[in-house]
């Protein structure tokens, strides 16, 4: 809360600090700490590297080919920091995607380019997979421990702040300093989180979803006279896992772009990952 006290005098919108409070959504922020692969224990939450299977769950194929494994989380380890209780209580969700082509993920034909995986047993079922094949294109990614902590997310035009257009533009820089901050260096943190607002690149990542899920229904020009009906509906998902282009990581979503993994409300506590959606959005 101190970090946010001087980002609202510095953004000078401390005037403003009770409404902003209420338009915080919390999220599980994601720091990857550089580790050998060989030192984290199997089951951990980790970015990369090679993903720690049961026996029944495989490596998802796609166009002929693998996914590349992105990241696992073990949610037992990042319970702790789900304000809202969205979560479930324990398991390990495995995340998966075509790397080389890098579908955008809203065309029917991008179907498959990712897969979430779900394993709610014991880590002692586990085992380190190696990759099934490696070649000059496709191989693992560099592996890093994960660590959580509580992250702090905004909407781009909360309902309850009444700002006028210097505010409005101090709310943006604020905005987008709380939810990818820089260090000391000007360099800034790569947003890896769960939960709460999508740091959206285009549109409305929620909306955009919506709009593309059902474009059959809407029509090639249907989101604005739906927008209504896709509000309503995009209020219905939930952000369960967003990962940034990162250097360290090597990894570069079309121009500096970002990866979003969404689930409906009802979904997420069924435990029904395999109806996750995705997209991606870049500049």
């Amino acid at each position: 809360m101190e970090n946010l006290d001087l980002l609202l005098n510095e953004f000078e919108l401390f005037n403003k600090k009770q409404e902003i409070l209420l338009a915080i959504k919390p999220a599980i922020g994601i720091r990857r700490i550089e580790e050998s692969e060989d030192n984290i224990p199997i089951g951990a939450s980790k970015l990369g590297g090679s993903p720690d299977l049961p026996p029944h769950l495989e490596f998802p194929q796609y166009d002929n080919g693998f996914l590349t494994f992105l990241a696992q989380i073990n949610l037992d380890e990042a319970k702790s920091f789900d304000v809202d209780n969205i979560l479930p209580e324990k398991g390990v969700l495995y995340f998966f995607y075509d790397i080389i082509e890098q579908p955008w993920g809203f065309d029917k034909e991008d179907n498959g380019c990712f897969k979430i995986l779900y394993f709610d047993g014991e880590n002692s079922e586990l085992t380190r997979s190696n990759y099934p094949e490696i070649t000059d294109e496709y191989f693992p990614l560099q592996s890093f421990k994960m660590e959580f902590f509580q992250h702090h997310t905004l909407p781009e035009d909360p309902e309850c702040l009444d700002l006028d257009e210097e505010e409005t533009d101090n709310y943006w820089d604020f905005r987008s300093q709380v939810m990818q901050p820089y260090d000391e260096h000007e360099n800034a943190f790569p947003a890896h989180y769960m939960l709460g607002e999508p740091f959206n690149i285009q549109n409305d990542v929620f909306e955009e979803i919506i709009y593309y899920g059902n474009e059959d229904k809407y029509g090639p020009d249907g989101w604005k006279k739906n927008e209504l009906e896709i509000s309503a509906k995009s209020n219905e998902l939930v952000l369960l896992f967003q990962i940034d282009s990162d250097d360290d990581l090597d990894v570069m979503w079309g121009d500096a772009g970002m990866l979003y993994f969404c689930i409906n409300k009802n979904d997420l506590q069924a435990k029904q990952f395999d109806k996750v959606e995705f997209i991606l959005q870049c500049y």
